[in-house]
């Protein structure tokens, strides 16, 4: 008997295309179309899962009704047949079958060609991967398996009810994912391609956490590419899986995968040591209570490896700010790998920064390390450091010790004390970065963050036991957030607790709300676990000009605070700035998130905001925020081709606003500081300076994009009743045009924008009125009234033309585009388009390109003009900006799909390379907010489709 071929038939060429991944779809003529209610589609998708091959009545009947089937069940499945038939097939007569959904026996067959449905194709690249690699290709073999895996990066009909994804063949889809996963992920692993699967092999791995061969799978190819802390958290993760899921352990075959990763390096080969060295072991007690952190473990663990390779010796430095629990972690750290050190552990507290000043020197240090290691403290009177030195260094020699130095102060305080010996590891804590020692020693410098959200809760409950620590889990969470991962200021909160069995957290949570105590909250009777004595010793360790711009930066509202913001605050110029903040990182005082970025720790804002207030100094910094900020805005924006509403000073000598060369530029300066602006616009109306916080408003964003944030409307609100006041209708207009535009879709952005509109009509402002007309577009466009939002856009674009301002009518323009094309226009508004991209190419409008590009390019391929549509995306790919990958993802997707529907495949390839680029610098999330989930899903199946075709294509080949 011979095996019946389960491939789909060639049947006729298919205007339908199916999409299984991730949930059930379909797109006709290059349109995506409604498949009707559930059951319709539950038929549909047993029928795509079935490959071609018939499926019964009774079949169909079971997965539609849990129960007793009603007497009309199967009239009703015809009647659904009937539908799905006239859905792909719209001119289908009522009395037709059609061409793809036939009937089978007692049941009816899907046929279609392969490359009309994303599982067909998916199964034809495994089979030519299975092909390649019987074949003995397995390069090939591999890439056809890991297309496949990224055609079906997801779970098959994820939108169906969960009780209708228990039918076999759908269970049977699912088993497909993980059994390919592992064949491709162990074809990889045994010819040196791990790399290439462990994306992927995650995102199926992910889906199916008990399958025990899968993680197993997953921990060797972590193995095979140097992760090995990842592969053991794997093990860890899929074994607290299976005890509380399923209450077994893991199997023989994730158990052979773990002693296979132990047995590849993680039990290191024990030396020789002499005889009579003393083995001294050191370590203090682990912190009680301690968290792990994942963050850094794997960082840790890869150092230990290093310790042990060719390098002569390995320095791990843990650096942060105060409180941080840098001790904690190395002391943890070094109790977890102490076994793998035979010759013992030394620790040594170099008193650093304590508060009574007394920092151990060097001759002190050598003199205590000698003693530990059985020598001589000093040989003879004249004995130098440098001979003190040497003997140290000579007794360390052929032998294996973890050094654990603390509370470092600087490099040349530790140098001294570096062994020579490989295998020796030596860990140093300090609050400074240590610079010298990681520039000349090569020391791996490793910054101790906050705890996370999880890690802050989990402490408490460490600490005082989950019953009382989540007795009340509103006061857990305002106690969490307020600590601000500070592992100090937790345990100080759970001492508090501890000690006081009648004093629930809720109390606590409300001391350390109170913003002018909340340090005091923090406090203990013990200077060295009390918050604002940790912070103080580094602190007073500053010089007085750079202890200074430290009290300034706590009137900047963060989160970022750039170099310049901060010179404007401190009054300093930006090159004396640039040095008294890099004391400050140094000082681990303030973080550097990247080049001219700064991040100042909440509790330590608090503190330099304490330090503020006794100097009296505060009002002062606060109105030099202010100026920085407005002037800044009104730069942005004057960089997009308009100048904001309202007339304000030129800024004081000792501000220093922002400056941008490019619309880039602004634009990206918008997105960083955007909290920032809005929280001084706050601070501004609090002072009364109205003017500076309305004219702030109107330059809080780049011209024709939403100005005011979720949340800020009331603010807004508040600053137009100010207005109102000021005697500038101009500005009063263009705020409430400002505050029309973030209501709608709402009622009351009618009579916003209106009232906008009467004062630009009565002052004779076109630009004004163009503006607020193509805000009442937007607004009829949300609203469905195509009609009324094409006639604003031509009112919009006739004003914007008799201005003779470009960059407005390219924007006018713009709007109109989208209202056309919203209204199916599509003629129309591609000519419209046309125009407008013109106009920005001609007045280097180079963030109006890339929206224009794939307004056009879509159209284009939409009209099946497929060279117009390659060449548009292909421009607006390398001329286009924006602040967001979301717009240059969509143009990729159409440039993948239109130039393959061309024929051109080298294109093709290319638009889906650099729409897997950018997805891959999360631009999927930036996809959504640009074109909403359901076109962003769009754009990514129209480049899945691509890359499974020119994958299939390259196997014919």
């Amino acid at each position: 008997m011979t095996t019946p071929d389960r491939r789909l038939p060639d049947g006729p060429p298919s205007h339908c295309e199916f999409k299984v991944f991730g949930g059930l779809g379909c797109r006709r003529d290059g349109s995506d179309v409604d498949l009707g209610p559930v059951r319709q589609r539950i038929i549909l998708a047993k029928l795509l899962a079935a490959g071609g091959d018939a499926v019964s009545l009774d079949n169909i009947i079971d997965s539609l009704w849990d129960e007793q089937p009603p007497a009309s069940a199967a009239n009703q499945i015809h009647r659904h047949v009937g539908n799905l038939r006239r859905i792909l097939e719209p001119d289908l007569d009522v009395r037709e079958t059609g061409r793809y959904l036939l009937p089978a026996g007692t049941g009816y067959r899907l046929t279609l060609a392969t490359e009309a449905s994303d599982l067909a194709m998916y199964r034809e690249l495994v089979r030519r991967a299975r092909e390649a690699l019987n074949g003995g290709d397995v390069v090939a073999g591999v890439r056809e398996y890991l297309t496949a895996l990224e055609l079906g990066r997801s779970p098959a009909f994820t939108d169906l009810p969960a009780g209708a994804l228990g039918s076999p063949e759908f269970v049977a889809i699912e088993r497909e994912r993980v059994a390919v996963a592992l064949a491709a992920s162990e074809a990889a692993i045994a010819h040196g391609m791990a790399g290439t699967a462990l994306t992927p092999l995650l995102s199926v791995a992910a889906a199916a956490p008990l399958d025990e061969a899968l993680q197993a799978c997953l921990m060797r190819a972590y193995v095979a590419t140097g992760h090995r802390a990842e592969a053991v958290r794997v093990f860890e993760r899929t074994r607290q899986h299976l005890v509380e899921e399923l209450g077994v352990d893991p199997g023989p075959e994730l158990r052979e995968a773990y002693r296979e990763l132990l047995a590849g390096g993680w039990t290191l080969q024990e030396e020789l040591r002499p005889p009579e060295a003393p083995r001294p072991a050191q370590l203090p007690p682990q912190v009680a209570g301690f968290v792990r952190r994942n963050d850094v473990a794997a960082v840790l663990d890869d150092q230990l490896s290093d310790a042990f390779s060719d390098a002569t010796i390995v320095i791990t430095v843990l650096g942060g700010m105060g409180g941080i629990g840098k001790t904690a972690l190395a002391v943890h750290w070094a109790h977890q790998i102490a076994s793998e050190f035979p010759d013992g552990q030394l620790f040594l507290n170099l008193r650093g920064l304590d508060p009574d000043g007394r920092v151990m020197s060097a001759e002190e240090a050598l003199a205590t390390l000698l003693a530990s290691l059985g020598e001589q403290a000093v040989s003879s009177p004249q004995e130098t450091v440098d001979a003190q030195a040497a003997r140290y260094r000579s007794r360390l020699f052929g032998r294996r010790l973890l050094i654990l130095l603390d509370n470092a102060r600087d490099s040349d305080q530790v140098r001294p004390l570096l062994p020579a010996s490989r295998g020796c590891l030596v860990i140093v804590t300090s609050r400074n970065r240590m610079t010298s020692l990681v520039t000349r020693e090569g020391a791996r410098y490793l910054h101790v963050d906050r705890l996370t959200g999880a890690e802050s809760r989990q402490l408490l409950i460490n600490r005082l036991g989950a019953r009382r620590a989540t007795a009340n889990p509103d006061a857990l969470d305002r106690v969490i957030a307020l600590c601000a991962g500070l592992p100090l200021a937790l345990a100080i909160v759970a001492a508090r607790v501890a000690l006081n069995p009648a004093l629930p957290l809720s109390a606590v949570a409300s001391d350390v709300s109170a913003p002018s105590a909340r340090l005091d909250a923090l406090s203990s009777a013990d200077s060295s676990d009390d918050v604002r004595s940790v912070f103080s010793w580094s602190y007073r360790a500053l010089d007085p000009s750079t202890a200074r711009v430290f009290r300034a930066l706590a009137v900047h509202p963060g989160p970022g605070i750039s170099l310049e913001s901060a010179a404007s605050v401190a009054g300093a110029g930006r090159a004396q700035a640039r040095v008294q903040l890099m004391e400050l990182v140094t000082a681990n005082l303030l973080d550097l998130s990247q080049p001219g970025r700064y991040v100042l720790h909440d509790l330590l804002r608090a503190y330099a905001g304490e330090l503020l207030d006794e100097d009296h100094e505060r009002p002062e910094y606060e109105r030099r925020l202010v100026l920085h900020y407005l002037h800044s805005a009104r730069a942005a924006y004057a960089r997009h081709h308009r100048q904001p509403a309202g007339t304000v000073s030129e800024p004081p000598s000792d501000v220093t606003p922002e400056t941008f060369d490019s619309v880039p530029q602004a634009a990206a300066w918008y997105a960083r500081e955007r909290a920032a602006l809005w929280a001084t616009i706050d601070l501004a109306l609090a002072h009364g300076l109205g003017h500076d916080a309305a004219a702030m408003v109107l330059a809080a964003s780049a011209p024709g994009s939403n100005s005011i944030p979720a949340g800020r409307t009331p603010t807004v609100l508040a600053i137009l009743d100010v207005v109102g006041a000021l005697g500038e209708p101009l500005m009063e207009a263009e705020l409430l045009r400002t505050v029309g535009e973030v209501f709608a879709p709402l009622p009351q952005a009618d009579d916003y924008l209106r009232r906008a509109l009467s004062i630009f009509e009565g002052a004779g402002e076109l630009a004004g009125q163009a503006d607020v007309l193509r805000n009442l577009a937007v607004l009829s466009s949300s609203r469905g009234d195509n009609d009324a939002a094409n006639a604003h856009g031509e009112r919009s674009v006739i004003l914007a033309r008799q201005t003779g301002h470009q960059e407005l009518l390219a924007v006018s323009l713009l709007t109109l585009t989208r209202a056309l094309l919203g209204s199916d226009r599509i003629e129309a508004g591609t000519r419209v388009a046309d125009e407008g991209l013109a106009i920005s190419v001609a007045q280097h409008l180079d963030h109006l390109k890339i929206y224009y590009a794939q307004l056009i390019a879509g159209s284009s391929w939409k009209l099946g003009r497929l060279e117009r549509a390659v060449e548009v995306s292909e421009w607006g790919l390398t001329e286009g900006v924006c602040e967001s990958d979301g717009p240059r993802c969509a143009v990729a997707a159409i440039l993948a799909r239109a130039a393959f529907d061309r024929g051109d495949l080298v294109r093709a390839e290319r638009g889906c390379q650099q729409f897997e680029s950018l997805i891959a610098d999360n631009g999927f999330r930036e996809l959504i907010e640009f074109s909403g989930m359901e076109q962003a899903e769009t754009y990514r199946t129209m480049v899945a489709y691509v890359r499974a075709r020119l994958s299939l294509m390259r196997g014919t080949s």
